[in-house]
């Protein structure tokens, strides 16, 4: 638009002004004459123009699906194995889309999602079934293992974790009165005809807080305010600000405790990190001579990682977890995607529904007093019951993995659905293999 009326004006008349030129088409078009400068300059040395608008950027399913569904889905195919019963691609996306608190999906879309949640479509004997990765399964055996280890020797045992709280939480379901048509129906019946939502879900509030069975740890609750337009709360944390918390915390917990908690980033920062094939090699070669190592003959770069794989057990060290050592304690971190082994979880979800019942104003510092009252409320032998509840999931899962190699070791005929339309699930269709075959 800007380069043809351009054209025009110069074609009606050459001798005229570029700043007068501008001013004409800047009113002509409604657009910045900053802009109509900067392109027709463009113009005039490259006799071409480029596109101001920016590629849109598309979320992947991994990003658009949030973490509370994905949690849900994750406990519906494990609902699978409790049962006995062998979740495949078809079930599993049956089960989801009738749930109406989930998202529906395609099944191709499903497919990648459950790839991005580390689950892998897999067949053994004569059985095809979507299980857990290898990597997940060893993770949450060796964790069910330890906790159990360390509640026999007695030690005490702390879950932290961290949440969020908007100013505009309010319960997502209420009991209307239908016989109300209009606001005219309402002032007549002397009912108010007031807001009582919130426009948005307002400004939020970070949270951490880390508790026992003998209930939240008194004078240990960590909120602030959020400063970042982001869907993940973790974005808000960093290792020093997590780290100085702790370590006023420390002193407040029994001695020889275990500190349980998730792997977010600001919880895993490594005192040295170590490494890796990213690295540049004089990087590695740096590292290395700074451990004492002597580079004596030219190495490529994979002989190089060999010997730092070595002193990685050595070096290969958290800042929170020898910040904790040093207190008499021990750090035990949850396997990915297993928040119902934090009974902390429960809490949160007692806390939250009392701010959400009793929120009235959507003020944040309201909103915050509300938590506070809502964290006072979860009392010791509410943390029992979570505990409990947290104990019997553990249990489940002990069992649950033999379940899976008894169920994919059964000589049972498998039997591969493709159905022949034209649809993008055969996106989806794995092609067998020889060895399938």
């Amino acid at each position: 638009m800007i380069i043809n009326t351009y054209k025009t004006k110069i074609a009606q008349n050459p001798e005229i002004k570029m700043l007068h030129l501008k001013k004409i088409i800047s009113t002509e078009l409604g657009i910045g004459m900053s802009t109509i400068y900067q392109t027709i300059l463009e113009y005039k040395r490259t006799k071409t123009i480029s596109s101001p608008n920016k590629t849109k950027i598309f979320k992947s399913i991994k990003d658009k699906v949030d973490e509370f569904d994905k949690y849900a889905i994750r406990r519906k195919i494990h609902q699978f194995w409790f049962r006995r019963e062998l979740p495949t691609l078809d079930k599993i996306l049956c089960v989801i889309n009738e749930d109406v608190d989930l998202p529906n999906f395609s099944r191709s879309s499903l497919h990648r999602l459950l790839g991005y949640m580390d689950f892998e479509f897999v067949k053994r004997g004569r059985n095809c079934a979507m299980i857990e990765r290898n990597e997940i399964v060893v993770w949450r055996r060796k964790y069910l293992l330890d906790i159990r280890r360390y509640r026999e020797e007695g030690r005490p045992i702390y879950y932290l974790d961290e949440t969020w709280v908007n100013a505009g939480d309010v319960p997502s379901k209420v009991w209307c009165d239908k016989s109300i048509k209009s606001a005219r129906d309402a002032t007549n019946k002397g009912l108010s005809t007031g807001a009582v939502n919130p426009s948005g879900k307002g400004k939020r509030l970070i949270v951490c807080h880390i508790g026992s069975e003998d209930g939240f740890v008194s004078d240990s609750l960590l909120c602030f305010e959020s400063k970042k337009n982001t869907q993940d709360y973790h974005d808000e944390m960093n290792g020093d600000c997590f780290r100085d918390w702790l370590e006023s915390v420390l002193p407040r917990l029994k001695d020889n405790a275990v500190i349980v908690m998730d792997n977010a980033p600001y919880h895993s920062v490594k005192q040295d990190k170590c490494p890796t094939r990213n690295t540049s090699k004089p990087k590695i070669i740096e590292w290395l001579e700074s451990k004492g190592e002597v580079i004596s003959r030219p190495m490529v770069i994979p002989e190089l990682l060999l010997i730092v794989d070595r002193l990685r057990p050595l070096y290969n060290k958290y800042v929170i977890d020898e910040l904790v050592k040093k207190q008499n304690k021990t750090i035990l971190r949850l396997p990915p995607y297993h928040c119902e082994f934090n009974p902390i979880e429960l809490a949160w979800s007692s806390v939250k529904n009392h701010v959400r019942m009793n929120n009235k104003t959507f003020k944040l510092n309201d909103v915050k007093q509300l938590l506070i009252e809502g964290v006072e409320r979860v009392n010791a032998d509410m943390w029992k019951n979570f505990i409990k509840h947290t104990i019997e999931e553990e249990e489940k899962f002990l069992k649950m993995d033999f379940v899976v190699d008894e169920l994919m070791a059964e000589k049972e005929p498998c039997v591969l659905n493709v159905e022949t339309d034209d649809s993008d699930d055969f996106d989806d269709v794995r092609p067998l293999s020889e060895t399938d075959e």
